[in-house]
C-alpha cells in the first residue's frame, strides 16, 4: 500500500510540475471570447459608419436641393442617385429619403409646399409640418430632408 501511495504522489508531483501545454489550454479557452470581442467591435463600427453615412445623406440631399434655383423631376432623380452613392458600400435598396420645402405663413404656421421621396411616400402639399421653434421666420421657406 505504501508503494502505491509513493508512486501516486510522485506521479501527481510530476504532473503538477510539468506545464508545457498550459499556454495552449489557456489560448483555447480564451479564443472564443477574443473572437467575440473582435467581431463585435467590427459590427459596432460598421453600424456606426452606416449611421454616419445616413446622416450625411440627409444633409447632402437638403444642401443640394437648397442650392438649386429650379427643382424638377430630373434634378431630383439625380440628387436621389447621389444619395444612393453616398450610402455605398451599404445597400441602398431600403434607403428612404424624403425631401420637402416647408413654408411659414405670416402667423408662422408651417406647411409643406412641395415634397418628393425616394423609396417612400412624399408629404402631401399643404399638410402641416412641425419645425423646431424659431427655425422658420414668418414668410420664409426651409428645406427639410429625412433619411
Amino acid at each position: 500500500m505504501a508503494l502505491f501511495f509513493s508512486k501516486t504522489s510522485s506521479l501527481a508531483r510530476t504532473l503538477f510540475k510539468r506545464n508545457e501545454g498550459t499556454s495552449s489550454v489557456e489560448f483555447a479557452l480564451l479564443l472564443p471570447l477574443m473572437l467575440s470581442i473582435y467581431f463585435g467591435a467590427v459590427e459596432f463600427s460598421n453600424a456606426l459608419l452606416a449611421d454616419r453615412k445616413l446622416n450625411k445623406t440627409g444633409s447632402a440631399v437638403a444642401d443640394l436641393v437648397a442650392q438649386a434655383v429650379v427643382i424638377d423631376d430630373n434634378l431630383m432623380d439625380d440628387i436621389f442617385d447621389a444619395s444612393t452613392t453616398i450610402m455605398e458600400p451599404f445597400g441602398s435598396t431600403t434607403l428612404t429619403v424624403v425631401v420637402a420645402s416647408v413654408v411659414a405663413d405670416e402667423n408662422s404656421v408651417t406647411t409643406v409646399d412641395w415634397s418628393d421621396a425616394l423609396n417612400g411616400t412624399a408629404f402631401a402639399p399643404g399638410s402641416p409640418y412641425v419645425l423646431p421653434a424659431g427655425l422658420a421666420a414668418a414668410g420664409s421657406s426651409v428645406i427639410v430632408a429625412e433619411a
